[in-house]
C-alpha cells in the first residue's frame, strides 16, 4: 500500500512540475493613444520578484509560467494585467492624465515626457485645429504658459501674431524664437512667416522650448526660445483621405466712432472760442450749421461723409480648403497635403490668397536604412492699395472730418476737405495697387541608418528658397468739387499728381547640412543612457534688385519701359555663414533620477575672424527627480500619482541683429542727394550713384549672451489633475547697442558695441483636469504666467536710450513710457496762480498766453537737485508703465457628449498699458492731414463739466502742453477676450458607414466674440499702436466640415 501511495505522489509531482514549467515570453509594448513604442515600462510577474523593463524599442523578455499574470506599469500609463498564454505578446497600454508616456519632440531628437528635465510645451493637432485661423501663429495664443502671442493686425496676409518666449531677449537685436520645421532650422527673419504659411491641419505637433536646458543645444539661434513644428507623416497601413473646409465672415472687433458733420462744426467753433478767448468766434457760421440740420443730405453744399462706411466696403470673406492623403505600407509611407486659402479684407484692393502643397515620403530601403523627405511649396499673392497701407487709409477714415467730400460718382472723388486732396476712398479703390507674389520652396532630405541596436546615424540636407516679387503702380484719380451755381461737379485736378511704377525681386536661399549620431543603451536595466553628437553648417544668401519709373501716360499699361520721368535702379547681395558642433547626454537611474547635459560650439560670420570673435561656447545642465517613485511616497501614491522636480541652468548666444558686417568697414551704393533737403539728385532723369563708406566698423563686436536658471514641478493628482509650475531667471548680457556719433561723423551708420544688460524674471503655472461623467467627457486647462523685465546696463556714458514717448534706462523695463504725471485740469485762474509754474509760463490774463482753466495740470515732482522746485519742466518727467503684457492667463474648456463636441476658449492679460496719441487722442490733430475728433472727445473740460476725461478743446497746433506724454494719455490695456467658441457634431458611425466614409464632422464657430477691457472705446487692447493707424483684429463667424474617407 505504501508503495502504491509513493508512486501516486511521484506521478502527481511530475504532473505539477510539467504544468508549472517556465517559458520565455517576448513582447512589444506600445501606447494605445499614439501607437508609439513605450520605453521603460516595468514588466513584472504578479506575486513574484521576477521582472524586466522595456528597451528603447518597447521590447521585453521575461520568464513566466503559462497561466501566470504579467503586470505592466509605467509613468503616464494605466497599470495593465495580462495572463500568459503564449510566448509572444503585443501589449497596448492606455495613457493616463498628463500623457507622461508620450514621446515629445526636443532639440535634434525625442524623449519620453516623463524623462524631461527641461521646460517645454507640446501641442498636438487636436489642440491646434480648434480655432479656424488665417495664420498658424495665432493658434499658439493662450495654449503655452510663458509664450506671449500678440496679434497686431487683422490685415489679410499680415495678420500673423508676434511671439515672445519668456520676454524680450535683446534690445536692438531680434527677439523672435527659432522656428524648426521638420528638422529644418529656418532663418530668424523668415521662421514665423514659414509657420504662418502652414495649414494647422497638416501639423502633427508644435513643441515650444523655453529654458536653457531645452534650447542651448541650438546655440546662437535660440536665445529667444525655439518652436519645433512637426508636420504629419503616414503611420498607419492602408490609404486614408481627408477633407477639411471652413468658410468665415469677418468684421472688425472694435473701431473708434467719429463725430458727425454738425458736431464737427460745433466743436470746431468751441475750440476757436477757447483759442481766441472770444465767445463769438466761429470757424463755421451758424447759418451753415442750420442748413445741415434742415437741408436734405443730397444737396451739393451739405456734405456729411461717413468715411468708415465708404472705406470699409469689402465683404471680409475667408475660406480654406485642405485635402490630405496618407498611404502606409511595409516599405513606403507617404503623406501629402494641399491647401487653398483666400481672405478678403475690409477695404477695396485688399486681399490675400495662398496655395500650400506638402509632400512627406518615407522609404525603408533596407531593414537598417531609411530615407525620408520633406517637400513643401507655397505660393501666396497679396494685394494692397499703392498710395498708402490699409492701416493708414483706415486712420484717414477715422480722422477726417465728415464735411469733406468723399465720392460723387464713378471715378469722381472729392477733396476730403484737405489742401492736398488726399481722399481715402480714392486711395483704396482708384489710385493703384501694390501686388506681391511670393513663392517658397522648402526641402529636406535625410538618411537614417541603424547599424546596430540603439545606434542611429542621420545625415540631412535642407534648403529654404524664397522669391518674393512686388509690383507697385500708382495712378492719378480725378478730384471734383461741387459747383453750386451750375448744380454740378467741376473737375479741379488729379491726385497724387504723379504716376509711378516700382518693381522689386528677391532671391533668398538658405542651405543647411546636418550630421548626427544617437546611441541609446542600458546598463543592468537600472542605468539608461542616450548620447547625441552632431555637426551642422548653414549658409544664407540674399540677392535683390529693384527699379522704378515715373511719368506714365496710359494707366492701363504699367510697364517700366513706358515711364518717361525719373528712373531709379538698385540691387545688392548679402551672405551669412554659420557652423556648429553639438552634443547631449541623457542619463537615468531606476527611472527616478534624471540628468541631462547639453553643449554647443558655434561660429558666425557676423563677427571678426581676425579678432577671434566668431566662435562661442554654450552649455546647459538639468536634473530631474521623480519623487513619486520613492518608497517613502507609497502612502501618498493614491493621491499624487506622479511627481517630479526639475532644475536647470545654462546659457546661450545671440547673433541676430540688423547688420551682417558690423565688424568691418562697409562700402556700398550711395545715391547722391541734395544737401539741403536730402532728395536724390537726377541727371537726365537718372539717379546719380556712387560708392561710399556706409558704416563705422567695430572689429571687437561679439556675441550677445544669456544665462537662465529654471526650477519646475510636475504633478499628477489622482490620474485626473495635471499641474506644471516653473520659476525662472534670465540674465542677458553684452547686448548689442549703437553709440551715437556727432554730426561730424558724416552721417554714417553708428557703430555697434556689446554694452547692454537686462534680466527677465518670471513664473508659469498650468493645470489640466480630465474626467468623464457617464457619457460626458470633460477636459479643462487653465494657465497663468508672468515675466518682469528690467534693464540693468547700457553703454558707458549713456544713461538712457530715448524713444520719444518711451525711455530705456537701467532700473526699469525696456521701452517704458516716460512723461509727466497729470493731476487733472485747472479749474480756475486762482488755481493756476497758486500752482507750480508750468513750463516757465505763469498765469496771464491774455487769452492766448499761458495756461488756462481746462488745461492739464502737471505735478511738480522733481528739479535740478532731485527735489520739487515749484516749477514743472523736463526734470519732472518720470516712468509711467510699459506695454509689456503681464499676468497672461487663459482657460480652455473641451466637452464631448454623444457625438457633440464644444470648445470654449478665453484669453486675457492682467496688466498692460497703452499710450494714446495723435489721431486717436488729440482732437483735430494729425501731423499730415486736417482732422476731426471722436465721439469720446465730447467729454471735454468746460465749466459745467469739470470732471471731464479730456482737456478743453483747442484747434490743431494750439494744444500747448495739454498733449505732452503724460499718464492722462496712458490707459490700462488689460483685457479678457472670448477667443473661440466651437460647436461640432460627428455623425454616428452607423450612418457614415452607409455613406462609405470613415467619419463626418460639421461645426460652427466664432472667434473674438467679445472683449472686456478698460482700454479706450474703439481701440483694440491687444494692439500696441494707439494713434488710430491700425487694422482691427477681426471678429469671425465660421462654418465648416471635417471628412475622413
Amino acid at each position: 500500500m505504501k508503495k502504491q501511495l509513493l508512486i501516486l505522489l511521484l506521478i502527481l509531482t511530475s504532473a505539477f512540475t510539467a504544468g508549472a514549467q517556465q517559458i520565455t515570453v517576448k513582447g512589444n509594448v506600445r501606447s494605445a493613444a499614439t501607437g508609439n513604442v513605450a520605453e521603460g515600462i516595468s514588466v513584472r510577474v504578479k506575486g513574484t520578484n521576477r521582472g524586466a523593463i522595456t528597451n528603447a524599442n518597447g521590447e521585453f523578455t521575461i520568464n513566466a509560467n503559462k497561466g501566470e499574470t504579467l503586470v505592466f506599469s509605467g509613468i503616464g500609463f494605466s497599470t495593465t494585467e495580462i495572463q500568459v498564454s503564449n510566448e509572444t505578446l503585443e501589449v497596448s497600454l492606455p495613457a493616463v492624465a498628463g500623457d507622461l508616456g508620450e514621446v515629445v519632440v526636443v532639440g535634434y531628437g525625442t524623449q519620453r515626457r516623463s524623462n524631461l528635465t527641461g521646460s517645454l510645451v507640446q501641442l498636438n493637432n487636436a489642440a491646434l485645429t480648434k480655432r479656424q485661423v488665417s495664420s498658424s501663429t495665432q493658434v499658439l495664443q493662450g495654449l503655452a504658459p510663458g509664450v506671449t502671442v500678440q496679434q497686431q493686425s487683422g490685415r489679410p496676409g499680415a495678420d500673423g501674431a508676434g511671439i515672445r518666449i519668456r520676454g524680450e531677449s535683446s534690445i536692438l537685436g531680434n527677439s523672435n524664437p527659432l522656428v524648426v520645421i521638420d528638422g529644418l532650422q529656418l532663418p530668424t527673419g523668415t521662421g514665423l512667416d514659414a509657420l504662418n504659411q502652414l495649414d494647422p491641419n497638416a501639423i502633427e505637433s508644435i513643441t515650444v522650448l523655453k529654458d536653457a536646458a531645452s534650447t542651448s543645444i541650438y546655440g546662437n539661434r535660440a536665445t529667444g526660445g525655439v518652436i519645433i513644428v512637426k508636420t504629419k507623416r503616414a503611420t498607419k497601413k492602408g490609404l486614408q483621405v481627408s477633407y477639411n473646409n471652413f468658410v468665415s465672415k469677418q468684421e472688425f472687433t472694435s473701431i473708434p466712432e467719429r463725430v458727425s458733420a454738425i458736431d464737427h462744426m460745433l466743436l470746431s467753433n468751441v475750440a476757436e472760442q477757447n483759442r481766441t478767448g472770444n465767445p463769438s468766434a466761429t470757424v463755421f457760421p451758424q447759418s451753415l450749421i442750420d442748413r445741415y440740420r434742415t437741408t436734405p443730405a443730397n444737396n451739393l453744399d451739405v456734405i456729411d461723409t461717413d468715411w468708415l462706411n465708404e472705406v470699409l466696403t469689402n465683404n471680409g470673406l475667408m475660406h480654406n480648403h485642405n485635402v490630405q492623403l496618407m498611404s502606409g505600407g511595409e516599405r513606403v509611407n507617404v503623406f501629402a497635403s494641399f491647401t487653398f486659402f483666400n481672405q478678403q479684407g475690409l477695404i477695396q484692393n485688399n486681399s490675400f490668397r495662398k496655395y500650400d502643397i506638402r509632400f512627406n515620403p518615407e522609404f525603408k530601403l533596407t531593414d537598417k536604412l531609411t530615407f525620408s523627405a520633406t517637400i513643401a511649396y507655397n505660393n501666396n499673392f497679396t494685394i494692397n492699395p499703392s498710395t498708402g497701407s490699409p492701416e493708414f487709409i483706415i486712420r484717414q477714415a477715422i480722422g477726417l472730418p465728415a464735411i469733406g467730400g468723399g465720392k460723387y460718382g464713378p471715378g469722381m472723388y472729392g477733396t476730403a476737405a484737405q489742401s492736398n486732396n488726399r481722399n481715402p476712398i480714392a486711395m483704396a479703390e482708384g489710385a493703384g495697387t501694390s501686388e506681391t507674389e511670393g513663392t517658397t520652396l522648402l526641402t529636406r532630405f535625410a538618411f537614417n541608418y541603424r547599424p546596430v541596436k540603439g545606434l542611429d546615424l542621420e545625415a540631412s540636407w535642407g534648403r529654404e528658397k524664397r522669391n518674393p516679387y512686388t509690383k507697385t503702380f500708382t495712378k492719378n484719380v480725378d478730384i471734383y468739387q461741387p459747383n453750386l451755381t451750375t448744380q454740378s461737379y467741376d473737375r479741379i485736378g488729379t491726385w497724387p499728381g504723379t504716376t509711378s511704377l516700382s518693381e522689386s525681386w528677391r532671391n533668398d536661399r538658405y542651405n543647411i547640412f546636418n550630421g548626427q549620431a544617437t546611441y541609446s543603451f542600458r546598463v543592468k536595466e537600472e542605468h539608461s543612457f542616450k548620447v547625441l553628437a552632431g555637426a551642422q553648417s548653414e549658409l544664407y544668401e540674399n540677392y535683390f534688385f529693384g527699379a522704378s519709373r515715373t511719368g506714365f501716360i496710359n494707366p492701363d499699361q504699367p510697364y517700366l519701359n513706358l515711364g518717361t520721368g525719373q528712373r531709379d535702379n538698385n540691387a545688392g547681395v548679402s551672405e551669412l555663414a554659420l557652423a556648429g558642433f553639438y552634443g547631449r547626454i541623457n542619463y537615468g537611474f531606476k527611472e527616478k533620477y534624471l540628468l541631462e547635459l547639453n553643449g554647443r560650439r558655434d561660429a558666425s560670420s557676423r563677427f571678426s575672424q581676425a579678432r577671434d570673435k566668431q566662435w562661442g561656447n554654450f552649455a546647459s545642465a538639468s536634473a530631474g527627480w521623480i519623487f513619486s517613485r520613492e518608497k517613502f511616497f507609497d502612502n501618498l501614491s493614491k493621491i499624487i500619482t506622479f511627481g517630479k522636480l526639475r532644475v536647470s541652468a545654462g546659457g546661450g548666444g545671440n547673433q541676430n541683429f540688423n547688420s551682417f558686417y558690423s565688424f568691418d568697414a562697409f562700402y556700398g551704393q550711395s545715391n547722391y542727394s541734395n544737401p539741403t533737403n536730402g532728395t536724390n539728385t537726377y541727371i537726365n532723369n537718372i539717379t546719380t550713384v556712387g560708392v561710399a563708406l556706409l558704416q563705422f566698423p567695430n572689429p571687437d563686436i561679439a556675441w550677445e549672451t544669456s544665462q537662465q536658471t529654471n526650477v519646475g514641478l510636475d504633478l499628477i493628482i489622482k490620474n485626473r489633475l495635471t499641474i506644471t509650475a516653473d520659476y525662472y531667471v534670465r540674465t542677458l548680457k553684452d547686448m548689442i547697442l549703437q553709440r551715437t556719433l556727432p554730426a561730424s561723423g558724416g552721417g554714417l551708420t553708428n557703430p555697434f558695441y556689446n554694452a547692454g544688460n537686462m534680466t527677465n524674471k518670471g513664473w508659469e503655472f498650468s493645470a489640466n483636469y480630465k474626467t468623464r461623467i457617464r457619457k460626458l467627457s470633460i477636459d479643462v486647462t487653465a494657465m497663468i504666467s508672468d515675466v518682469k523685465n528690467n534693464v540693468t546696463g547700457l553703454i558707458e556714458g549713456l544713461p538712457f536710450l530715448d524713444g520719444g514717448s518711451t525711455r530705456t534706462q537701467p532700473g526699469y523695463a525696456l521701452n517704458s513710457f516716460f512723461g509727466y504725471q497729470a493731476l487733472g485740469f485747472f479749474s480756475d485762474s486762482n488755481q493756476i496762480k497758486t500752482s507750480p509754474i508750468q513750463f516757465g509760463i505763469p498765469w496771464s490774463s491774455s487769452p492766448t498766453t499761458g495756461p488756462k482753466p481746462g488745461d492739464v495740470k502737471y505735478a511738480d515732482i522733481s528739479g535740478p537737485d532731485g527735489k520739487p522746485d515749484g516749477r514743472v519742466d523736463a526734470f519732472d518727467r518720470t516712468f509711467l508703465g510699459n506695454a509689456f503684457p503681464r499676468y497672461e492667463y487663459s482657460i480652455n474648456i473641451n466637452l464631448a457628449y454623444q457625438g457633440f463636441d464644444l470648445n470654449l476658449f478665453g484669453q486675457g492679460v492682467g496688466k498692460r498699458n497703452n499710450y494714446y496719441s495723435g489721431t486717436g487722442a488729440v482732437p483735430f490733430a494729425s501731423n499730415d492731414f486736417a482732422a476731426s475728433l471722436l465721439e469720446q472727445h465730447k467729454d471735454y473740460w468746460r465749466p459745467d463739466n469739470q470732471n471731464a476725461r479730456f482737456p478743453r478743446l483747442l484747434p490743431s497746433g494750439f494744444g500747448g502742453n495739454n498733449y505732452l506724454v503724460s499718464d492722462l494719455w496712458i490707459r490700462s490695456a488689460s483685457f479678457f477676450r472670448l477667443k473661440n467658441v466651437n460647436l461640432g457634431y460627428t455623425l454616428p458611425a452607423s450612418l457614415v458607414k452607409k455613406m462609405r466614409i470613415s467619419s463626418f464632422r460639421v461645426f460652427v464657430s466664432g472667434q473674438n466674440l467679445f472683449t472686456v477691457t478698460k482700454a479706450w472705446k474703439g481701440f483694440d487692447p491687444e494692439i500696441n499702436n494707439a494713434n488710430a493707424e491700425f487694422y482691427p483684429v477681426m471678429r469671425t463667424y465660421t462654418a465648416g466640415i471635417n471628412v475622413n474617407f
